[in-house]
């Protein structure tokens, strides 16, 4: 019996944290807030894991799991955003959860549960952490028949289409992703992360080639975004393929300044760089020109960020720093966002279009922007009290100062 009132507790407990945001004006929009930083942090993510398969520390087969670890938990997070954006709406999704969570938790709990670690003083921390464990244990098939049931209820949803065509491109079922691609690019025109999507399967389905049509949607999506890291990187492999090695070189040395933060991706650029210099040794004579001709054109910030002595000597070098740049006028999920840790400061980085997790909220898009940096104990993207960090505003990011100085001396 005594089970059974701690289960109504818990169930209590965790209908009043999820039914708040979705009644609360206030509550909706710090979720929105959330939302967006984990994007951006699962973006990192993304990056991090794209520069160890190139360095060759992790296989095909890693990559392929981790990144739909990813693709999961920001496919919850999309689903998670349709039901906050209008607030009568919230309360119709409030009626819906106090339906379902005790009803499906329940049910769930006796086919998989077992009362007796009710005993163990780690259960709570377990409950906790069983959303975020839930998400990774699915398998492909698991993560295509949710995506697909998700479509079936809404047929023009474009993320959904989009992380369709990703999860047919990890099971290498290259026709489907490319008619998910291309639902998704129908519903969304014109949006350059689908163009090369869409690109990429068509040249997979087609024994890794991008001639022709793939190419044509890969210099389609640079005339809308030219400062895109994987546009750039496609439109070097498609001239290559072609054996034009001057456009080649040209599309990968405009990619190198926008991936200077990533050792990994840069040594590999380098590489493919002396392999073209070497087939046509005029290459080399241009190299130098053309990189600071693209480190021009890439709208970035450089910074170069530390913290005071006294706020260092309260943190520990495994700390988190998140160092942003947001619009001053406009949403309030950063442009732009990049994660270190303490023990990396002082350093010097650069904020461009590359750092975007969404093609649509761009650095380049807002002409005056607030640059900050912000220490989190924690690691929580989403900022706190006790947090450390500093903040500049008005700066023109079209004509930023040459080198922005971030000294973190601030508590929230």
């Amino acid at each position: 019996m005594s089970f059974w009132i701690v289960v109504i507790a818990l169930l209590a407990l965790a209908l009043v944290i999820l039914l708040l945001p979705l009644i609360r004006a206030a509550g909706v929009q710090q979720g929105d807030q959330r939302q967006q930083q984990n994007i951006q942090i699962a973006r990192e993510k993304k990056q991090l894991l794209e520069a160890q398969l190139a360095a060759g520390d992790i296989d095909q087969a890693e990559f392929d799991a981790a990144y739909l670890d990813l693709q999961t938990a920001l496919a919850l997070e999309l689903d998670r955003k349709a039901g906050d954006v209008q607030k009568a709406r919230g309360k119709w999704m409030a009626l819906v959860v106090a339906l379902a969570i005790p009803v499906a938790s329940v049910a769930l709990y006796l086919m998989f549960g077992e009362y007796r670690v009710i005993e163990n003083p780690q259960l709570a921390r377990a409950m906790s952490q069983s959303q975020t464990a839930t998400a990774p244990q699915m398998t492909l098939d698991e993560m295509e028949a949710a995506i697909k049931k998700r479509l079936a209820d809404n047929p023009g949803d474009a993320e959904g289409w989009f992380m369709l065509g990703r999860t047919m491109m990890t099971k290498q079922q290259f026709d489907e992703a490319v008619t998910a691609f291309q639902r998704s690019n129908d519903l969304i025109p014109n949006e350059p992360g689908i163009l090369f999507a869409l690109a990429d399967a068509l040249a997979m389905q087609n024994d890794g080639s991008l001639l022709g049509e793939p190419e044509e949607l890969v210099l389609q999506g640079l005339k809308l975004n030219p400062g895109f890291p994987n546009g750039l990187w496609l439109a070097g492999m498609a001239a290559e393929q072609r054996q034009d090695f001057k456009t080649a070189h040209r599309y990968w040395t405009q990619l190198l300044p926008l991936i200077e933060d990533n050792p990994a991706s840069t040594r590999e650029i380098r590489a493919l760089l002396a392999t073209l210099e070497e087939r046509d040794p005029d290459l080399a004579s241009v190299s130098a020109s053309a990189t600071a001709a693209a480190a021009g054109d890439a709208n970035q910030l450089s910074l170069v960020v530390d913290i005071s002595p006294e706020l260092k000597a309260r943190a520990k070098p495994g700390d988190v720093v998140f160092v942003y740049a947001k619009a001053m006028q406009g949403p309030p999920m950063p442009l732009a966002v990049k994660r270190l840790t303490l023990a990396d400061l002082p350093v010097a980085l650069t904020l461009s279009d590359a750092d975007a997790m969404m093609p649509a909220m761009k650095l380049s898009s807002f002409e005056q922007v607030i640059v900050g940096a912000r220490v989190s104990p924690s690691g929580n993207p989403v900022a706190q009290s006790g947090d450390f960090y500093t903040e500049l505003g008005s700066i023109d990011s079209s004509s930023p100062p040459a080198e922005i100085s971030l000294t973190i001396d601030r508590v929230k």
